[in-house]
């Protein structure tokens, strides 16, 4: 990469073939030995040539992946590799700094802790609904391992109650002053003033 560029931009489906290699590379596997062990698996169209297409991201006339890395073969690659697919997701071990995971089309992360505590169900992302999140985690949860989820849905709901109570006390507070001040300027006394600021009030009687 030339000095100067920006950092890349990844999809989920090309950093997935990058960590795929990672984790072919660490097991000390090439890819027919990979290849094998998927046919093995029963996974027969996991070849040679196709894990190659994965990994490599080799692309069309179009800028098209030729071959793309479906959830089916995903889960069938991390039973191969005695891994959790979850080590399948998210950003390359590698990736240089800034480089971020382009989730949607309007969405991207650079955060490789936040995206790998998201996909295990541990965080919400900042822009979801963390209730939402929180709430659905619980449901997959044993019992005895749902305390974290259960403090950070709390701490999740009380920071959405105190957002909405600082929100409309800011609005009142706006709409007490705007009535002070054309009060003042009606010439309204300081016993009438002072009634402004008492619950009920709405101005000089």
């Amino acid at each position: 990469m030339s000095s100067g560029s920006a950092p890349p931009t990844l999809s989920v489906s090309d950093a997935a073939a990058v960590r795929l290699k990672e984790a072919r590379t660490r097991r000390g596997w090439t890819t027919k030995q990979l290849a094998d062990a998927c046919g093995a698996a029963g996974a027969v169209k996991l070849t040679s040539a196709a894990l190659s297409n994965i990994e490599t991201g080799r692309r069309d006339s179009e800028g098209i992946r030729k071959r793309e890395l479906s959830i089916d073969e995903l889960v069938v690659l991390a039973v191969v590799l005695d891994i959790a697919p979850v080590h399948l997701l998210g950003l390359p071990d590698n990736s240089e700094p800034g480089t971020t995971l382009q989730l949607t089309p309007k969405l991207a992360v650079s955060d490789a802790e936040l995206l790998l505590e998201w996909f295990c169900g541990q965080k919400a992302l900042p822009q979801s609904d963390s209730r939402q999140f929180y709430s659905a985690a619980l449901q997959r949860m044993p019992a005895n391992d749902g305390q974290q989820a259960i403090a950070d849905l709390t701490r999740s709901v009380l920071q959405d109650r105190a957002a909405a109570l600082s929100e409309s006390f800011n609005s009142e507070m706006a709409a007490t002053l705007e009535k002070i001040n054309a009060a003042v300027q009606s010439g309204a006394s300081p016993e009438e003033l002072a009634a402004l600021l008492r619950p009920g009030e709405t101005g000089p009687k």
